[in-house]
């Protein structure tokens, strides 16, 4: 790839698509060590790149407020201001809306559906796809497409503002490092990648025995699955969390000795923090989104139905959930124990 003067890196949402594009930075700073690199996420995304060593500016995209509709997108190009080359990993209208008005001399795009493919996403029939993985597919819009061009493949990466770890620290109650925190992610975007809150429930009652801290982290919408798992519990744990800035989830997250979580984009945090990880996957495919980070362990059921869906979905085709609800509290413990076994044996 020619060196660029000024490059735009366009991956709006969500958490977990946004940490698995971070390698995409990483090899564009390789290739363009003196370019200016700018990130276009979506307003309150943008602490998942605010830190990143390979960005050199992060642009939040005010889409329901001051860069609403064309005329807010036009505002928006001008305090973009000239694009040598653009990366637009996200493919939509708006940033196709974008494109037309930066104009910039070479844009590359992540094309999602091709032909009937697309028709397909438009009905409910969307194509379940395995491979190759999600960071393969963005790096090889780097290379016109070409996944096997691109040689070695750079990690997801996360990091914090010292002050979201400072006040990880005190809501966290300064443990003195004694007793292993268990960060435990209750939620899910779609309601079908989420583990039954018994189940979650009776594995922090395990840990909790085992004489390990648990803390339930998640978002607001995350609040009343949260609950209810605080509530079903024996114990109780030492945080229920639900809410604050994603810098402040990834100072929480960075602090736990190990994380447990269905697909989601904590667990991509988690494991681009280098956090030991058990994941859990049901209606998604492992093979395509499974978090990349140097202890990550991904289990699951063997179902003839799985995957059903690219994203989940709120209810299960089967009528079931039986691919996460019948996933055993006792072999996640497992699981866990056997990530943990390096630091904690």
């Amino acid at each position: 790839m020619s060196p660029a003067r000024q490059i735009l890196l366009v991956r709006l949402s969500s958490v977990g698509d946004i940490v698995l594009a971070t390698p995409v930075a990483a090899r564009l700073r390789a290739d363009n060590p003196r370019a200016r690199i700018s990130w276009l996420v979506d307003s309150g995304y943008g602490d998942l790149v605010a830190y990143n060593p390979h960005i050199d500016r992060v642009i939040e995209y005010d889409y329901i407020g001051r860069h609403n509709g064309a005329t807010g997108v036009r505002r928006l190009a001008r305090e973009i201001g000239p694009v040598d080359l653009m990366i637009d990993l996200q493919h939509k209208v708006r940033t196709l809306m974008l494109a037309a008005a930066l104009r910039p001399a070479d844009r590359r795009v992540l094309v999602k559906r091709r032909g009937f493919g697309v028709f397909r996403a438009l009905v409910g029939h969307d194509a379940i796809l395995r491979s190759p993985h999600q960071v393969e597919r963005y790096l090889s819009v780097l290379d016109n497409g070409d996944s096997e061009k691109g040689g070695s493949q750079p990690a997801p990466l996360l990091q914090l503002a010292a002050a979201d770890l400072e006040l990880a620290a005190d809501l966290l109650g300064k443990p003195d490092g004694s007793m292993p925190i268990i960060g435990l992610i209750p939620g899910a975007r779609h309601e079908t990648k989420r583990w039954p809150a018994i189940n979650l429930a009776r594995l922090a009652d395990r840990c909790i025995e085992k004489g390990m801290l648990v803390a339930l982290l998640g978002g607001e919408r995350d609040e009343p699955f949260s609950r209810a798992v605080s509530d079903s519990m024996s114990g109780r744990p030492i945080l229920v969390r639900a809410g604050g800035s994603l810098g402040q989830l990834a100072g929480l997250l960075s602090l736990c000795s190990a994380v447990v979580s269905p697909d989601s984009g904590p667990a991509h945090m988690a494991a681009a923090l280098g956090v030991p990880l058990v994941t859990l996957f049901g209606p998604t495919s492992p093979e395509r989104w499974a978090p990349v980070g140097p202890r990550v362990k991904v289990i699951g059921m063997d179902l003839a139905c799985m995957p059903c869906s690219n994203h989940g979905s709120s209810t299960c085709p089967e009528g079931t959930h039986e691919c996460l609800a019948a996933l055993e509290p006792e072999r996640v413990w497992q699981a866990l124990s056997e990530i943990m076994e390096p630091a904690h044996g």
